[in-house]
């Protein structure tokens, strides 16, 4: 079982609590938001145009390029975020 390995510290990790579940949810779905918007707002006044969508005939590299400036932005937002209310319990995520 997970909750039986030793932390760094040398303490034995708590399962968490349905609280801190469900905080951790929602805290990651309200990061994700907060993150895309910012990327979003920042991709166009840097480029001066809106991200490309799906649909959209743009340039490959562009639409790769926004793929992993958003991923890499909600990703990272919602781990921290569900990190810090929720804590990992044991090694890697």
């Amino acid at each position: 079982m997970a909750y039986d390995v030793k932390q760094p510290d040398g303490s034995t990790p708590k399962k968490p609590s349905l609280i801190q579940t469900i905080g951790a949810t929602i805290a990651g779905l309200i990061a994700v938001k907060i993150a895309s918007y910012i990327v979003t707002t920042i991709w166009r006044l840097a480029t001066k145009e809106d991200p490309p969508q799906i649909d959209q005939h743009v340039p490959g590299v562009k639409k790769a390029a926004w793929l992993a400036l958003i991923g890499a932005a909600t990703g990272a937002a919602r781990q921290s975020a569900r990190d810090v209310i929720k804590p990992p319990t044991s090694g890697p995520a």
